[in-house]
């Protein structure tokens, strides 16, 4: 394993916060249900860097006819010097593991993920606003039917 980033960026232009520094992020925007009815979204996600494990707890809430809450924890590979990407894993109570990397291109963090049968898989892009602001889209799926989609903004609080 190589030496791990500390100070230093990986090797992109542009300087991203979200996942390469501590915070706690707010969340707020839709979550489109699997026939597409929008339902608002809010929640916080709280990145931790420790010696050997990165870790997002992220909580988020969903309100109206489809009310749920979702809580999960991704558990990181820290970023290695001179690399763009790392992978993760994540156990959000669903039904197996989920797998997927972080890969940073210019002013965008694309997370590629799928369960461990690959039966669930999606996509999430996280575009870099500001240093303090990020604006997420993704989607999920069940084998070739989508099951959700959301639109949110990621804002660093403090």
């Amino acid at each position: 394993m190589g030496k791990r980033i500390t100070d230093k960026e990986p090797n992109v232009s542009v300087k991203h916060t979200y996942l390469v520094e501590p915070g706690l992020w707010t969340v707020e925007g839709i979550y489109l249900d699997k026939e597409d009815r929008p339902h608002r979204q809010t929640g916080e996600q709280a990145i931790v860097h420790g010696p050997s494990l990165w870790t997002i707890d992220s909580r988020v809430n969903i309100t109206g006819e489809d009310t749920r809450d979702f809580d999960s924890r991704y558990d990181i590979s820290p970023l290695e010097e001179g690399k763009s990407y790392t992978e993760w894993k994540s156990i959000t109570g669903g039904p197996e593991a989920i797998f997927g990397l972080f890969v940073l291109v210019e002013d965008t963090v694309m997370m590629p993920w799928e369960s461990e049968s690959g039966v669930y898989w999606g996509q999430e892009v996280l575009a870099r606003v500001s240093p303090d602001e990020y604006l997420s889209r993704g989607y999920a799926f069940i084998k070739r039917e989508k099951v959700s989609a959301w639109a949110v903004k990621l804002t660093r609080a403090g």
